[in-house]
């Protein structure tokens, strides 16, 4: 199971590779290849307004990973390759987009595509979110909540799928078409915010759209990237300094604060020779 672990994170992991030394994989090649089964077998969301692809994933070389104007495969060989190029392919021409090149080696393929409406394609998994990983119902809700949510924020979603795979625990994810900006962090995206403090809602929920409160330590939501500090002060006097010695840091890494909390400790903290009795939770664009 470690090694399933570790291949998971690499899935989701950029390697920084020179693309001159890449193998290109022609469109004959494609066109040639005859997936042979078990590929994933696509249907189009009856509920979906925008006629998403959905559909159930049991090999990971055909979840894609989204970064810039690419989706990057894991695959192990330049075969599996080739088929999730032959699997997305259709999906990118059925919502406006064209393959411009496909590249493989060192066991990551990287599909280089364009939309002429200058669209991105993001990918949230959720696996991270707080659902029954035992209930195919109830992952399917949380899906359509979140195909909903982008819709309405005129996100066109074009795919969700069922990830069933032991690298895993039962959970899904959603594509969906965002405009692109040089800093990601800035782009309007499907996100968590997941700390060990409980959110104040009500400090960022005007900033962003709130799609999920799943706990009072997560929520999900569409906006640029949500950053959150936490610091400890023995006094008042304290805890407003750190306040403002933090907003000047974000000022000066230009990054915009949203705003702040201070709260009384209901016990004191000790930690050492120190004692807090204040604390103060920071909300930012990152």
């Amino acid at each position: 199971m470690k090694n399933l672990a570790l291949a998971a994170a690499a899935l989701f992991s950029v390697s920084a590779l020179n693309a001159a030394e890449l193998n290109t994989v022609s469109a004959a090649d494609v066109q040639a290849l005859k997936i042979e089964l078990p590929a994933p077998v696509l249907q189009q969301d009856a509920d979906g307004k925008c006629g998403q692809v959905t559909g159930d994933i049991t090999k990971l070389h055909f979840l894609a990973t989204a970064s810039k104007s690419q989706l990057l495969s894991h695959a192990k060989t330049e075969a599996e390759f080739k088929e999730f190029i032959a699997f997305w392919t259709p999906i990118l021409e059925k919502f406006g987009m064209k393959v411009l090149s496909t590249e493989y080696k060192y066991e990551l393929g990287i599909l280089k595509y364009e939309s002429a409406a200058g669209k991105v394609i993001r990918m949230f998994l959720a696996d991270d979110m707080n659902y029954d990983p035992l209930s195919a119902e109830a992952m399917k809700k949380e899906q359509h909540m979140l195909f909903e949510a982008l819709e309405k924020r005129s996100m066109t979603p074009i795919a969700g799928f069922m990830i069933k795979h032991e690298a895993f625990r039962p959970t899904f994810n959603v594509y969906y078409l965002t405009d692109a900006n040089d800093n990601a962090d800035h782009e309007v995206q499907l996100r968590q915010m997941k700390h060990g403090d409980d959110i104040a809602f009500d400090i960022v929920e005007g900033r962003v759209t709130l799609v999920e409160k799943d706990a009072s330590f997560s929520m999900v939501y569409i906006g640029k990237l949500l950053g959150y500090k936490a610091k400890l002060a023995a006094d008042e006097a304290g805890i407003q300094a750190k306040l403002e010695d933090y907003k000047k840091f974000l000022a000066e890494n230009k990054k915009e604060f949203i705003g702040a909390r201070v709260e009384k400790l209901e016990k004191p903290f000790t930690a050492g020779d120190h004692t807090y009795n204040y604390a103060v939770g920071m909300y930012f664009f990152q």
